[in-house]
């Protein structure tokens, strides 16, 4: 977990213009020298440096040629990079090329760099991050206090200029789209570099998503233009919760936003002691929670519908005659890893004050584990809330689905080994620690055992290279101290090692044309470094926070298409390396 922010008294903060940003390492970060630690293995302290010299290498190469250097240079850094040529990605549109430059998909890089620093006293990286931050607030933000960032906007580096979706509205009143989905920012450290912007945004994020807050419906998407921006008067709003979920809402409540909602309004409470973020930090949490179903337990990923006329129920609600079919009633395994981790992690942040976020995800993923969990498929399945299987049914017609034939799947269970063995170590429902066990089997892990130590047997070759993985090994270390645990969670370091890095780049794997340069590899791997030190709480939490950009590939283009799609899943011609990456 990342360091305990220094008291709100000895904060210095900015009054309606920034700070002088190059004085910042020295007045309002800790110092980088790391504090005093017990005696570590000098085996492990050999250990920890096979991770952190490729880690320096690494970084030291993102520093030298990540950064933005085109048009008017800055310390803010590209989004992605060819591999073989150290090119930056871009972004064709029409006769446009963009540089991406997107802090929200930077934010694994960020804590990855603060990290860095706190482990190793190399002051160079997190005055990286601090630079890169500090732009942003400098010339990146809009009128209301966001960002232009995230899912649908970013930064040409070769412009200055906010490019993204609707970037052909020319005549209509052309502004860009604010959206965060599961991105969880680096809040501490925007905190240390500038507190009033930092608050601001949160306040702003709240009050551009949020469409109507006596029943919390809110979009997905969030407008730059208004409101004015607000002050801690923004919580002062009724909230009604006694309002039935399942309404017909005038935007989409889906959790991986409203996941980053409740995470930043729980993150100014605990940097700025702001009681009313809090409150609506559960309010909204609790909106999901109403979503339950009273016989299993289960979960939407969103509490209200769009559409007058609801786009499951007409697509295939027939088929299921007795049950509450809507979107908003579906269980999607592949939407909630990260809203609860996400939680867990704040819950943890928050202390006594976020308990009930705890408990909230404790039941979730214990119902989940009930209901969803195929151990001979090893998945998760697809569901309606009252447990009616979706896995493998066919759509009876075309829809959003879908066209007709479309099949829900189910999802790899190994995907929530690092939600239970987090909630192992969070609480003691056995249930938690039997599906951690199951998960991390599913992984390629081996057996972890029984939670008394009994039954271990973990694969002396483990088939994951996956940062998810490795986190999960060293929370069950965390929890027992068992250093068969960490010794595994070094075995997948290694694979990691062998499989995703190459040309000083952490990449998707062999062969891959582009990689982000933020990536949760390098963090997992200081993150296993630091515990090898015995230094775990140096390092920024790990929440697998997700990045994208989706914008539109032409002016014609009906839809948009997604980043991950069209370039990060490109492989290379060994043999014939493009010296200019491309959007096809």
């Amino acid at each position: 977990m990342p360091a305990e922010s220094p008291p709100i008294s000895s904060r210095r903060r900015a009054s309606g213009r920034m700070l002088g940003f190059a004085l910042l390492a020295a007045t309002i970060l800790p110092q980088c020298s790391p504090p005093p630690a017990p005696p570590v293995d000098p085996a492990d302290a050999d250990r920890a440096e096979t991770y952190l010299d490729p880690l320096r290498e690494h970084l030291d190469h993102l520093l030298a040629v990540a950064r933005d250097h085109y048009g008017e240079p800055s310390p803010a850094f590209v989004d992605g990079l060819e591999i073989l040529t150290g090119e930056p990605v871009r972004w064709t549109y029409d006769s446009h090329t963009w540089i991406l430059s997107n802090l929200a998909n930077q934010q694994d890089l960020l804590r990855t760099l603060d990290g860095m620093t706190a482990v190793t006293g190399e002051p160079r990286y997190r005055q990286a991050a601090i630079d890169a931050v500090a732009h942003h607030f400098r010339q990146q933000r809009t009128g209301n206090g966001l960002f232009y960032w995230g899912g649908h906007t970013a930064i040409d580096a070769a412009t200055g200029e906010w490019v993204g979706r609707r970037f052909h509205w020319l005549g209509k009143r052309r502004s860009p789209i604010h959206e965060l989905k599961s991105c969880f920012p680096h809040y501490d450290l925007m905190w240390r570099v500038d507190p009033d912007i930092t608050a601001q945004f949160i306040r702003s994020f709240w009050a551009a998503h949020i469409r109507d807050w006596s029943n919390l419906d809110f979009d997905r998407h969030g407008g730059v233009e208004r409101p004015t921006p607000p002050g801690r008067e923004v919580w002062d709003r009724p909230f009604d919760p006694a309002v039935p979920v399942f309404f017909q809402s005038q935007g989409r409540t889906f959790v991986q936003t409203g996941s980053d909602l409740y995470y930043a309004a729980g993150m100014l409470y605990h940097l700025d002691s702001d009681r009313g973020a809090l409150t609506w930090a559960h309010h909204l949490a609790s909106r999901y929670i109403a979503t339950r179903d009273p016989s299993t337990g289960l979960r939407g990923y969103q509490y209200s519908n769009l559409e007058t006329v609801d786009r499951a129920q007409e697509q295939f609600g027939d088929l299921f005659p007795n049950s509450h079919v809507s979107e908003a009633a579906i269980f999607d395994p592949n939407a909630l890893t990260k809203p609860l981790l996400a939680q867990m992690s704040l819950s943890e942040t928050l202390g006594k004050d976020g308990e009930q976020m705890r408990r909230w995800a404790i039941e979730d993923l214990l119902a989940i584990g009930r209901h969803a969990y195929d151990p001979a498929e090893g998945s998760m399945k697809s569901l309606l809330l009252d447990g009616s299987d979706l896995t493998g049914v066919k759509m009876p017609r075309d829809g959003y689905f879908g066209p007709a034939g479309t099949a829900f799947r189910s999802w790899p269970a190994e995907d929530y080994f690092l939600c239970y063995a987090t909630a192992a170590r969070l609480d003691p429902d056995p249930l938690l620690w039997e599906m951690a066990r199951n998960t991390g089997r599913h992984a390629g892990i081996g057996d972890i055992g029984a939670r008394d130590g009994t039954g271990v047997s973990l694969a002396p070759e483990p088939t994951s290279d996956a940062p998810a993985h490795l986190m999960a090994l060293l929370e069950l270390y965390r929890q027992t101290s068992r250093r068969e645990y960490l010794d595994q969670a070094c075995r997948v370091g290694d694979r990691i090692l062998k499989n995703r890095y190459e040309h000083r780049l952490f990449t998707p794997g062999p062969g891959y044309r582009f990689t982000r340069i933020s990536r949760h590899e390098p963090l997992a791997l200081l993150h296993l470094a630091a515990a090898l030190l015995g230094r775990p709480g140096d390092v920024p939490a790990f929440l697998d926070a997700h990045a994208y950009f989706a914008c539109e590939l032409k002016s014609t283009d009906p839809d948009y298409t997604f980043d991950h799609e069209v370039i990060y899943t490109q492989r290379r011609d060994a043999t014939a390396p493009s010296a200019r990456p491309h959007v096809p």
